[in-house]
């Protein structure tokens, strides 16, 4: 189970990273984001894609190399986890975004969650 969750996380945000370094605008166009034209929101929002492709990569290579494996679980927990919670503060911050970015948070939120009830299960990630 925990090899399918990090092949799946893994690509995930492999191509959400690759998305958001290569395609930022017609990413973010499908949350109703206009970033066009805009220099330094792009080269802010282009900022995190190679950090978020590069974890991703990380991830998914906890299914194939097992010493990598815990590591890679926890990774992925913490990385969704913290993206979710932070969608969170920015409603309370700043008000409701569209739905399809709350949507995004409660995904990420779970998929951190999955991560952590496999590492709670797994004795060798618990000690990792």
């Amino acid at each position: 189970m925990t090899r399918i969750y990090l092949i799946i996380t893994g690509i995930i945000g492999a191509a959400l990273g690759t998305m958001i370094l290569f395609a930022p605008v017609a990413f973010y166009a499908g949350y109703g984001i206009e970033p066009a034209g805009q220099v330094n929101l792009l080269n802010e929002l282009r900022s995190h894609g190679l950090s978020l492709l590069g974890a991703g990569l990380f991830i998914a290579s906890g299914a194939f190399l097992p010493r990598f494996g815990a590591l890679a679980t926890v990774v992925a927990a913490g990385l969704y986890i913290s993206y979710g919670l932070s969608r969170l503060v920015a409603v309370a911050l700043d008000g409701m975004p569209s739905s399809s970015l709350l949507l995004a948070a409660g995904v990420e939120i779970a998929i951190g969650l999955v991560g952590v009830a496999l590492m709670l299960r797994s004795p060798r990630a618990a000690t990792a």
